[in-house]
């Protein structure tokens, strides 16, 4: 029986109903019919299953979404106002189509690729649906049953990629209720390096639309990717997200994960540490008021010995957000000389805000060294103070304050422009506390 039964948007008919791109494919034809019977079987997860205990997406059930999008008019010029960086690749998506004319990716240099799943299914039968769970509680089944656009992006052995790659998903509110489901897939090979960004954004403040997206990464053997992500999409926006990917021997994967947007978010994170000498980062942000919900899980898998992982995630909330967070470590047997360090910190506005935190680890390997921890607080007075006796009013006291907070998350970037281009966009979104 599904979790979830009274749902107004009949995603199972909309996949039998609607042309999908990839059709004439066999093997994808079979994994969305799996998709779509496991989904039928499950639904949409409701508070009952652990995972979701905290994040209801009983709302976001009862919205009538469409599937087919009106033509767009956005134009060059606003496309590049919105856009995170001046200097990359970049695959816009509108609307869940995909823009030739928007996009920049003339000129790729050898070695990458870059083009639209719809175009690139037939080369992504290796990759596509390795990383995720049709069985996981959420919306893998969903998507993948569903998903009709989002980037393929293969990186061939012992390309340093120079420039960045950037991945702007935009929402132009023209279209009510619009569903899109996007599906990436990233492929790194031996010894190549890449720096991408998704970019999430709304054009129309009060848009009600929802992502759906999964993105799937796959690196080799001293593979490298910085991997930053920044949501800031329309307050009446629903975003689910998964990010999942496996790891070989000597990999790198940073991951930086900023919400600022949506009224319902919730990003499912995981990385699997499959080769010895493998490492991971997963910082995040998040910055909710109002009555924004964000619902960040993660996980990291240590499945053999002599890994490493490091993850900071820090969170703002003002007026009557909920935030969550659930970060799982896990040490499998033999997994030894494991090093993984967790933290979560939140900066709580408000008296009505709330966050509900969980930080877990489980070890099964004896010789490792692992940390984890969680703190909740308000801004300090006597600092507030101190800023205050030297002339600064109560409201920039304490928007300095909350800055010098989520700071240390961008501050972990090494990459200068993306690290100024995102302080830029949260300086304009920090809460300004009560």
């Amino acid at each position: 029986m599904k979790q979830l039964t009274d749902i107004t948007t009949p995603f199972d008919d909309i996949a039998a109903t609607q042309t999908l791109p990839g059709q004439e494919l066999g093997w994808l034809q079979q994994l969305r019919q799996q998709a779509s019977a496991q989904f039928q079987r499950q639904g949409l997860p409701s508070k009952k299953v652990e995972d979701w205990k905290y994040t209801s997406l009983w709302a976001l059930s009862q919205e009538a979404f469409t599937h087919e999008a009106a033509a767009s008019q956005l134009d060059e010029m606003r496309c590049s106002q919105v856009a995170l960086l001046e200097t990359a690749y970049r695959l816009v998506i509108v609307d869940g189509q995909f823009s030739a004319e928007l996009s920049h990716l003339d000129g790729l240099e050898a070695g990458l690729t870059v083009e639209p799943l719809s175009q690139a299914f037939p080369k992504t039968k290796s990759v596509l649906g390795q990383q995720v769970s049709l069985e996981k509680a959420g919306l893998n089944a969903l998507n993948t049953m569903l998903m009709t656009e989002g980037a393929y992006i293969q990186v061939t052995a012992n390309t340093k990629v120079s420039k960045p790659v950037e991945l702007l998903v935009i929402n132009t509110g023209e279209t009510d209720k619009l569903a899109t489901h996007l599906r990436h897939v990233i492929d790194i090979a031996e010894d190549a390096e890449l720096t991408l960004v998704e970019h999430y954004v709304s054009l129309a403040d009060n848009s009600v639309g929802l992502t759906d997206v999964i993105s799937e990464v796959n690196l080799a053997e001293k593979a490298h990717l910085s991997h930053f992500k920044l949501q800031h999409e329309s307050l009446s926006h629903y975003h689910i997200a998964t990010l999942a990917g496996k790891q070989a021997s000597s990999s790198v994967w940073h991951t930086n994960n900023i919400s600022l947007g949506a009224k319902l978010a919730r990003n499912d994170i995981h990385s699997q540490l499959l080769g010895e000498q493998a490492h991971v980062t997963m910082d995040g942000l998040y910055l909710v008021a109002g009555k924004q919900h964000v619902d960040n899980h993660t996980r990291i898998d240590h499945a053999v010995p002599n890994t490493t992982s490091e993850e900071i995630y820090k969170g703002v909330l003002d007026g009557d957000s909920h935030a969550v967070f659930n970060g799982k470590v896990i040490v499998h047997k033999d997994a030894q000389k494991t090093d993984a360090n967790q933290s979560n910190r939140n900066l709580l506005l408000s008296r009505t805000c709330e966050i509900d935190t969980k930080p877990e680890m489980e070890i099964y390997a004896d010789d490792v060294k692992c940390g984890h921890g969680s703190t909740v607080g308000q801004l300090d007075e006597q600092q507030l103070f101190f800023l205050r006796a030297r002339g600064m009013n109560e409201t920039s006291a304490r928007s300095l304050l909350t800055y010098a907070f989520a700071v240390e998350v961008l501050q972990r970037i090494s990459d200068m422009p993306i690290r100024q281009a995102l302080s830029n966009v949260i300086e304009t979104r920090l809460p300004r506390g009560a």
